[in-house]
């Protein structure tokens, strides 16, 4: 029997009395202990991935939303430029000397609304609408004869939409109700 390399070292082929199924013999309590710190490490090193990926995630949708939120405000900013060019070309006297000054502050306006169809900025249609909170701020109240009641009657400022957000509502007034 000592030349069995299994019954030579300490009887590995048959099962001790008492032990349980899931000891295997062959594996020293040393190695055992080893193999417990190896699934500890692990089972960190795979929780350390997942947090990784977590954050990553994380990060991006952070920083699209303050791209985000950057490109409204920049859209905001240029709001006013488009009400001056509004004003001015209203106002531009309509004499022939003037001529090319309007239709530079045409051609001008023109670049603007090709800006604000490139980023999905919108006017927003409000006059002759009912008067509507979400888009529309309301500067006062004027009888109009051929506007219904709750209606905006005249346009002071036009609103501005970003997609489906609102940049800057439509100052109006509105006929009573």
């Amino acid at each position: 029997m000592q030349n069995n390399p299994r019954n030579a070292k300490g009887n590995m082929g048959a099962q001790p009395a008492g032990d349980t199924v899931d000891h295997d013999p062959r594996i020293s309590p040393a190695n055992e202990r080893l193999s417990n710190v190896g699934m500890v490490w692990k089972e960190k090193y795979l929780r350390l991935v997942a947090d990784l990926e977590n954050t990553k995630k994380r990060l991006a949708r952070s920083s699209a939303q303050e791209v985000e939120a950057e490109k409204e405000a920049l859209l905001r900013d240029v709001l006013p430029v488009a009400d001056a060019l509004d004003l001015a070309f209203i106002h531009a006297p309509p004499e022939d000397d003037n001529r090319s000054i309007v239709q530079g502050i045409e051609l001008i306006r023109n670049m603007l609304n090709t800006f604000f169809s490139k980023y999905d900025v919108r006017a927003i249609d409000a006059w002759g609408q009912p008067f509507d909170p979400r888009l529309h701020e309301a500067l006062g109240v004027e009888r109009h004869p051929k506007v219904p009641p709750h209606t905006v009657a005249r346009v002071e400022r036009k609103g501005y939409l970003y997609g489906d957000k609102l940049l800057r509502p439509a100052q109006v007034v509105v006929t009573p109700g």
